[in-house]
């Protein structure tokens, strides 16, 4: 596996480091798995700083994979208990960076696969898809959904976006962590692992 180590934390889009490594990115909404998700991966269980409350990620957690890439794990959006202020700020700082940061090669919306897709999620999709910026579909905790469920949000996502990579996801079973890093060679157009 990869080694991977914390390497930087910034909160504003400028603050980002010069350097040419391309990015990786990570966003979704508030407490839906991101974090652990960066540990499941690197396979490490305090890489990133996982809470049980949601909208601790405030700030860009830049991820250094072995000199290779950064990983970065964007802020939660829509989290109702942050100020009105800092959801604004979450979002242009998230925005920005996607159209901006030119070392991003690929981000990743990761999605709750337990509960109704929101329109927080679609919202999110709609304005990358919008933007040219290419991304594929993380459907976390999915050793939590009903077998039947997991088929009609394929289905939902299937017609919503029919030339997305959808990739299911469980860090406790570690389903699809090989399919995760396949993504991220296929993006990066290397062989990692």
């Amino acid at each position: 596996m990869i080694p991977a180590k914390f390497f930087a934390s910034v909160g504003r889009f400028p603050e980002l480091p010069d350097n040419p490594r391309p990015h990786i990115a990570f966003v979704g909404r508030s407490n839906v798995g991101k974090s652990s998700l960066v540990n499941h991966l690197a396979n490490q269980k305090k890489l990133a700083r996982i809470s049980r409350e949601p909208g601790r990620t405030q700030t860009m957690n830049l991820y250094d994979f072995s000199g290779r890439f950064f990983l970065i794990d964007l802020p939660g959006y829509g989290y109702a208990k942050t100020s009105k202020t800092q959801r604004e700020n979450f979002s242009e700082m998230i925005t920005e960076y996607l159209s901006t940061a030119k070392q991003l090669r690929m981000t990743f919306v990761v999605i709750d696969a337990r509960i109704p897709f929101s329109a927080l999620d679609e919202a999110m999709m709609e304005w990358l898809r919008q933007n040219q910026i290419s991304f594929s579909i993380i459907m976390n905790k999915m050793d939590k959904v009903a077998p039947n469920d997991a088929q009609k949000l394929h289905k939902l996502l299937g017609e919503k976006y029919p030339n997305v990579k959808r990739i299911e996801h469980s860090i406790h079973s570690g389903k699809n962590q090989k399919a995760i890093w396949g993504a991220i060679e296929t993006a990066l157009d290397v062989r990692i692992q």
